[in-house]
């Protein structure tokens, strides 16, 4: 059987021409340099180098065989560089489930970060509701997941992130634009855009009206918090949104405020449960991390 051993004194004389400088490469005596070349050769059938006074010649043989050891060896290098990036986080996937608001902005800085020192590693994100983005994490589709989410969920490991304000946006134009903090009495009377009555913001703000007894005018909704800042960018009304779907529109016809009581915005950072993320899924996790806490938006 070809030992690993032969292949390498055999690689190391072609490379160097002779046995001598092969023992000096690979640090062993020209005799045992000598010996495993006859082994090897006794094992192949067939005579690798030829003698011409002190000087060897590669049979044509011998030629045919240097490629494929080449490529053996080529392979086990590569095997190395592979362990090597993926004990250091430079080689692999992520997969991300992400909140829609959170993908068109804030996950593109934070990929941006995350990819700068790891060309090799891919990196695939998909956008959907909160609560779809716990259901595939759940169901292990995804590495992680960052969800607009409260409590716990099944089948998750839940990691609450910084907690944020929602804010209220207006037209430019729009007379409220004047002052700088917006409270519940502002918005009586006004035309509110509203996110769809399955969103956890839309209740929270629901419910803070309605313990003001503020009356809106609520000629429009919409699922999609981006929809409600572009149609407030057109005049329509007013909204509140989270502060991320906000930021997103930061350079176009809005005028965001502090709303007042604050309407918290909790969003979390989910992993699937029963088993330890891989070790890049961590390190994703940590730039995300770091990423939230320098966020420039209100918090409780």
């Amino acid at each position: 059987m070809l030992q690993s051993r032969q292949l390498e004194v055999f690689r190391a004389v072609m490379l160097t021409g002779g046995m001598t400088s092969a023992s000096e490469t690979v640090r062993i005596s020209q005799p045992a340099i000598s010996r495993l070349i006859r082994d090897l050769e006794d094992e192949l059938g067939f005579k690798l180098f030829e003698r011409f006074g002190n000087r060897l010649r590669p049979t044509s043989e011998a030629v045919i065989l240097y490629k494929e050891v080449s490529l053996h060896f080529h392979g086990i290098d590569r095997i190395g560089k592979v362990a090597n990036d993926l004990r250091n986080s430079q080689l692999g996937s992520v997969r991300i489930a992400c909140y829609t608001a959170l993908a068109m902005s804030f996950m593109s800085e934070v990929i941006q970060t995350f990819v700068a020192s790891r060309p090799d590693v891919s990196i695939y994100l998909h956008d959907d509701s909160s609560r779809t983005v716990l259901e595939l994490v759940a169901l292990h589709h995804f590495d992680l997941g960052i969800a607009f989410t409260t409590g716990d969920y099944p089948g998750l490991l839940i990691e609450p992130l910084p907690r944020f304000c929602a804010e209220c946006i207006l037209p430019i134009s729009h007379p409220l634009s004047k002052k700088e903090t917006i409270v519940p009495n502002d918005l009586n009377g006004e035309t509110l855009i509203s996110l769809g009555v399955n969103s956890l913001l839309r209740m929270q703000l629901d419910s803070v009206l309605a313990a003001n007894e503020v009356a809106c005018k609520r000629r429009i909704e919409s699922t999609l918090a981006l929809s409600v800042c572009d149609m407030v960018s057109r005049g329509l009304g007013v909204g509140l949104v989270d502060p991320f779907t906000e930021s997103f529109y930061s350079n176009r016809s809005l005028c965001r405020r502090p709303f007042v009581p604050a309407v918290p915005y909790d969003f979390a950072l989910a992993l699937p449960g029963g088993k330890t993320p891989p070790r890049i899924v961590d390190e994703f996790c940590g730039v995300l991390r770091e990423a939230v806490g320098k966020l420039p938006f209100a918090r409780l």
